[in-house]
């Protein structure tokens, strides 16, 4: 039976729709096609790797935020403490209103906004890795997830939620 759903290459891969083993994938893309045990070993390395940085993306962007709500929090209770000083209604209505212009190009949000393109492409492209089905590549993403959990997760168990905000 031919398990090649491609346009009929008979050089491809087959594409196995239930758990497997072996060292012919097409990975993400169909030029991106490992058929040697080297090429296989080397897949499954790389995405080992990938998936610790995605751990290591996502505790980066959560550390982002958490510095910027940290220095927010700071700035609004400087803010409060010189906004009870002042006697004009239109001074105190006035004190830290931006627009949503401005909330929308503010360099972090720019930032976590590209870090979220990044991360959720990642994601995605991982969970397609998974779907391949071979035992050894939904492996590499799992184990991956668990270490860099295991480097980054004890940083984000450690870190101190900021709850106040500054509107």
């Amino acid at each position: 039976m031919d398990h090649n759903h491609g346009d009929g290459d008979d050089e491809g891969c087959p594409m196995i729709m239930t758990f497997h083993v072996g060292n012919c994938e097409a990975i993400l893309f169909k030029k991106f096609t490992v058929k040697t045990v080297e090429e296989f070993v080397s897949a499954v390395v790389v995405i080992f790797l990938i998936s610790i940085a995605y751990e290591g993306l996502k505790f980066w962007r959560e550390k982002l935020y958490s510095d910027y709500a940290a220095e927010t929090a700071t700035a609004c209770s400087s803010i409060k403490a010189s906004t009870s000083q002042l006697t004009s209604a239109h001074n105190k209505r006035s004190v830290n209103k931006k627009s949503i212009v401005q909330l929308l190009t503010q360099k972090i949000h720019l930032v976590q906004t590209l870090m979220h393109f990044v991360q959720i492409t990642v994601s995605y492209c991982l969970m397609l890795i998974v779907m391949t089905f071979n035992v050894w590549l939904v492996l590499a993403v799992i184990l991956g997830a668990a270490v860099g959990y295991f480097f980054f997760g004890w940083i984000r168990q450690r870190s101190i939620d900021v709850v106040e905000h500054c509107h």
